[in-house]
């Protein structure tokens, strides 16, 4: 249980951070030459394709966890 109102900010700034990122499909670039890019699987808001959703987690804790961390850390120093 959150014992004070600066960890609940924290776990709030969190959760809004992950809630940005989901598992979708977005347009990805078009090679060299085409015009129109084609519809990938992915994260929209990072744009990064992802297959599978052992991907999507990694990609949770690989590439977003450590910049929610870091701002917390930052936020109660």
């Amino acid at each position: 249980m959150l014992s004070s109102i600066m960890d609940q900010k924290i776990l709030q700034a969190a959760q809004q951070e992950l809630m940005k990122h989901s598992w979708d499909t977005f347009v990805g670039d078009p090679p060299p030459g085409a015009k129109k890019g084609s519809v990938v699987p992915g994260c929209p808001a990072c744009r990064k394709i992802i297959y599978s959703d052992n991907q999507y987690l990694s990609h949770l804790a690989i590439d977003i966890l450590p910049g929610i961390l870091d701002r917390a850390l930052k936020a109660t120093a």
